[in-house]
């Protein structure tokens, strides 16, 4: 299924992308608070681990909303060819 390319539709992925970012750190923040009140190493072990898959995924989200707001408000090249 595709949808047809409009700017709005960027803003709009752009912004759900800003919210899931936000909502990612919370969550990493959250994991590290907790990792801190742990009485069992594992426990905390574990909080310290899930902190640090989720920092690699919002670096992830911070390098992609970098591409998208650089990116000019063209539709992508339609790389289907005609014949």
């Amino acid at each position: 299924m595709s949808f047809p390319y409009t700017p709005k539709l960027q803003d709009e992925k752009i912004e759900s992308l800003h919210t899931q970012h936000e909502f990612l750190n919370i969550l990493r923040l959250r994991h590290l608070q907790w990792m801190n009140s742990a009485d069992d190493p594992d426990v905390e072990g574990t909080h310290q681990e899930i902190a640090e898959l989720i920092e690699q995924i919002t670096d992830r989200y911070n390098h992609l909303l970098e591409r998208l707001q650089k990116a000019p408000s063209s539709p992508p090249p339609n790389t289907k060819s005609k014949t």
